[in-house]
């Protein structure tokens, strides 16, 4: 054992990684265990997490362990122990999340287990005071030993796993065969029932029906737009989704064959509205000026039918123009202006 002067006082560097290690601990295990149960691009985004928060908190481990062996009372052996095993439990605890749905939950044992393990193994390293009741032998030979254990048998596992095996290769095949044919078979069916949804609408639909197939990008674009034009409440129904702020989604309400008297007053309100999220102060307000200038058809339309909607040109003129920094929204700002000015 090296000859170490020992650091009095609080070990307030070793608690603090303890504390930080714990953290990264509970991020780490929320991503691993939440990926079960997820569709695939949910699984991939939450084990991409924890492979992320898990190589910091190896570092944070590995810390602890640094100053196990500076401030503590370490032994030399086992620092070096240290030093191989921890790389290879963290290659370790990968393998086991990969392989424990094909192997057996129980390899989960190992990414559960093995950060307390080793930061427990490092704060004894670090506190000389616990030697006295939990003696370098026992400790090393339960603690290391329980740490080694779940290093090894992952490791062994996946050694395993990539020897051929026919029999293994032809069943990996066969289950993502069937994984295909039912991801292929969920989207059959939901584009069956999306045509019926489609096939059902009519005359007696509301305009709120249609209004996931109207973006131009749709492949149902034509279809909804002369659909929703024959809606027998479709001037009610623009009203009602304007008054509950849904401007976004009526970017081409002048082509809905409405009755302008109708709409607005409504959509003077629902365009104020959209004009007060245009201030620096507020999330995305570049975002919501570039949704005014989406709506200009409807402006245009809506004020060449001599409907009085100026004070929410007004607004709408005055807050793009107060975060304009670049042509495109000075020319928002202007065509909103020259709105205003036509003769109603």
């Amino acid at each position: 054992m090296k000859d170490q002067t020992l650091s009095g006082g609080v070990p307030y560097g070793a608690i603090a990684l303890f504390a930080i290690a714990f953290l990264l601990y509970s991020g780490f295990l929320a991503n691993l265990l939440g990926s079960r149960g997820t569709d695939l691009a949910g699984r991939g985004m939450a084990l991409g997490f924890a492979a992320i928060i898990g190589a910091v908190l190896w570092l944070v481990l590995t810390g602890l362990f640094v100053l196990a062996w500076f401030n503590g009372r370490l032994p030399g052996w086992l620092a070096v122990a240290a030093l191989i095993v921890l790389p290879l439990s963290a290659i370790a605890t990968a393998a086991a999340a990969g392989l424990a749905e094909e192997r057996g939950w129980w390899l989960m044992t190992v990414p559960i287990a093995l950060p307390p393990l080793l930061a427990l193994f490092a704060m004894w390293g670090r506190l000389p005071a616990l030697h006295g009741f939990l003696p370098v032998g026992p400790t090393s030979a339960g603690l290391g030993g329980t740490i080694v254990l779940l290093t090894v048998v992952p490791l062994v596992l996946g050694w395993i796993d990539t020897m051929p095996n026919p029999e293994r290769d032809a069943q990996r095949a066969e289950q993502q065969r069937r994984y295909e044919q039912e991801t292929e078979r969920r989207a059959q069916q939901a584009r069956e029932e999306e045509e019926a949804y489609f096939a059902r609408l009519g005359p007696q639909s509301s305009l709120g029906d249609y209004l996931d197939y109207l973006p131009p990008g749709s492949t149902r674009h034509a279809q909804a737009l002369a659909g929703a034009r024959l809606v027998k409440s479709r001037n009610q129904d623009a009203v009602r989704l304007l008054n509950e702020g849904r401007l976004r989604d009526l970017e081409g309400l002048w082509q809905l064959d409405l009755d302008p008297a109708q709409v607005c007053q409504a959509y003077g309100v629902a365009l104020q509205g959209q004009a007060m999220k245009v201030d620096r102060s507020q999330p995305a307000y570049v975002s919501a000026a570039l949704d005014i200038e989406w709506q200009l058809p409807n402006m245009k339309w809506l004020a060449a039918a001599r409907c009085d909607f100026d004070q929410a040109l007004a607004l709408a003129e005055t807050r793009v123009r107060a975060i304009a920094d670049n042509v495109r929204l000075t020319g928002i700002a202007d065509q909103v202006a020259a709105l205003r000015r036509q003769p109603r």
